[in-house]
């Protein structure tokens, strides 16, 4: 009774302002030989409905963990995770195929994640909701073609028939996209959804999930290591370390006022052609690797490669503060 309920709340919510999930103390680990890996440790998030969210971090921090945790391919250890107030941590059974109907995912290889077996319109067919999947073929035809035309796929009809070694790297992406609009989701978590294109073909795939985030009014969870389009096409950034968020702040920011070390770190490495060379900050003070995810972090999980380290950071975890209006950061610089 409990489970039809959360799906009568998960597939009836209509308002027309998308979704939001929050996500509060999630935790996740994993065990292998024995050891535990505590890979997401008390993250904290929210995607405001219909908001552009970037997830900003180094390749070994957590983000695709944490984003196949939302998409409920893991079952969180600890934590809530809500979605339009509903909590879907626990979920199962139809109430969870609603929710994953609602929530869809945007993977980084096109290539991977279209079966090169199957035509685009069985692809498309099988990303349909229950509610849809009775449809008529027709109607299913009609479906996918307008989500082909309205991600830039014209004429569609030239696409339903195809398979996807037949398509370039960014009409496969786009497939891919037009794929997660078959089911009307309110939110698409993006994985890394550019990093296999052609630079010339990035910019377009940006621009792309920007005009359906404002048409249809779709949540993106953009997640990405590189800054620069983070900052381009989110209107907010959180930047994530070794399972944590250390910094959350508008775009504008964190990129131009980053409070804590890390995000430093990550602006400094990244190429600015209007950056003087005299000018830059020397990053080999930034040394030590990141943390062993296998053992027990006490104090700050920065601590190994920060400049500022002291010794309430190597015994004492630092809380998430304000250091501005809407602009949080989890460092002892702030936490006083």
């Amino acid at each position: 009774m409990i489970e039809q309920t959360q799906a009568t709340t998960l597939v009836g919510s209509t308002d027309g302002k998308g979704a939001a999930l929050v996500l509060k103390d999630v935790h996740k680990r994993f065990v292998q030989r024995g050891r535990d890996s505590h890979v997401l440790r008390g993250v904290n998030l929210t995607v405001g409905a219909g908001k552009i969210v970037a997830l900003v971090g180094e390749s070994g921090s957590g983000k695709s963990t944490l984003a196949r945790t939302i998409m409920r391919l893991y079952r969180p250890d600890k934590g809530k995770m809500l979605f339009d107030g509903v909590e879907v941590g626990r979920i199962r059974g139809r109430s969870l195929k609603d929710y994953r109907s609602q929530v869809q995912m945007l993977f980084q290889d096109p290539f991977a994640s279209l079966n090169p077996t199957h035509t685009i319109r069985t692809i498309m067919a099988h990303s349909l909701p229950a509610n849809r999947a009775r449809m008529s073929r027709r109607e299913k035809d009609e479906l996918f073609a307008s989500s082909l035309a309205r991600v830039g796929l014209n004429p569609p009809s030239n696409f339903l028939a195809q398979f996807p070694h037949e398509l370039s790297g960014g009409q496969r992406q786009r497939v891919a996209l037009a794929r997660s609009l078959a089911a009307q989701p309110k939110l698409v978590l993006a994985d890394e959804p550019v990093s296999m294109l052609d630079v010339s073909l990035r910019l377009s795939v940006l621009n792309l999930m920007q005009r359906l985030n404002e048409e249809l009014n779709i949540g993106y969870l953009y997640i990405t290591h590189d800054l620069a389009s983070a900052r381009y096409v989110a209107t907010r950034i959180a930047v994530m370390y070794a399972g944590e968020i250390v910094e959350e702040g508008t775009a504008d920011e964190v990129i131009e006022d980053a409070k804590h070390p890390y995000t430093q770190l990550l602006i400094q490495a990244a190429p600015d052609p209007n950056r003087q060379t005299r000018a830059m900050v020397d990053t080999t003070i930034f040394r030590g690797e990141p943390p062993n995810l296998t053992q027990k972090i006490v104090g700050c999980p920065f601590q190994f490669r920060c400049p500022h380290v002291n010794n309430r950071c190597r015994t004492e975890a630092p809380n998430m503060v304000e250091v501005g209006e809407g602009h949080k950061a989890k460092c002892h610089l702030f936490d006083v």
